[in-house]
C-alpha cells in the first residue's frame, strides 16, 4: 500500500517550474499522495489522536483544517524561543524558514529545521528526495496497525519535494498540505517582521 501510494505520487509531480523573482506567488511542486478513490475502499480507520504536540500534529496531518489557521499563534505560544522570529523569509512562494532546538520526527524522518508556507508545514531534511522516501516508506510499513499520520483525505495530503531555493538545495522537505480555501498561514499579525517601522 505505502509503494503504491508513493509510486502514485511519483508519477503524478510534475516538474518543479524556474522560480522568478516578478513572478507571482507559486505552491512548490510536490508529490502528493492522494486521498483514495471511492469505491473500492476498505472502511476508513479513525484517525489516531492529537499527539498533544501542535507541531508535531500539523506535520504529521493530523490538524483538523478548523484549526489549522491560527498555527502560528499555537506554536509561538508553545514554543516562543524557537517561532519568534524566521531564520530566513522566501518570496514567490512565501515561505519562513524556522530552526528549532531539538529536531522533531514525522512520516519516519526527522529535522531541526521547519518550513511554513500558506498551506504547507513542512520539515527541512538533510538527506536527499529519495532517501527520505525510503525512509517514509519503511516508516508506513511498519505502522499498518498504528498509523503514524492523520487521515489523508480531501483536506489535508502528504507532499515530499527537493528544495531549490538558495540554502535548501541538497535537502527534502516533507509534511501536510492544508487544502483549504484561502488559507495563508503566514498571515498573521503577530508577525514583528511584517509590522511597519516607524
Amino acid at each position: 500500500m505505502a509503494a503504491a501510494c508513493l509510486a502514485q505520487a511519483r508519477a503524478a509531480a510534475p516538474a518543479p517550474p524556474a522560480p522568478a523573482r516578478t513572478a507571482p506567488a507559486q505552491t512548490p511542486p510536490a508529490q502528493a499522495v492522494p486521498a483514495p478513490a471511492s469505491g473500492n475502499v476498505a472502511p476508513a480507520t479513525p484517525p489516531p489522536a492529537l499527539s498533544g504536540d501542535t507541531l508535531e500534529d500539523a506535520l504529521a496531518c493530523r490538524t483538523p483544517v478548523t484549526d489549522i489557521p491560527r498555527l502560528l499563534t499555537r506554536l509561538r505560544r508553545e514554543r516562543p524561543s524557537e517561532f519568534v522570529q524566521t531564520e530566513r523569509q522566501y518570496s514567490a512562494p512565501a515561505m519562513d524558514l524556522y530552526r528549532l532546538d531539538d529536531a522533531v520526527e514525522a512520516w519516519g524522518n526527522a529535522a531541526d529545521a521547519i518550513v511554513i508556507t500558506d498551506n504547507r508545514v513542512l520539515m527541512l531534511v538533510d538527506l536527499p528526495q529519495n532517501d527520505v522516501a525510503a525512509q517514509l516508506e519503511r516508516a508506513l510499513e511498519q505502522t499498518r496497525e498504528t498509523p503514524l499520520a492523520g487521515a489523508l483525505d480531501n483536506g489535508h495530503a502528504l507532499v515530499v519535494y527537493a528544495g531549490d531555493r538558495p540554502g535548501l538545495q541538497g535537502y527534502t522537505l516533507i509534511g501536510c498540505e492544508y487544502r483549504t480555501e484561502g488559507l495563508s498561514l503566514l498571515d498573521d499579525p503577530d508577525d514583528a517582521w511584517r509590522k511597519p517601522t516607524r
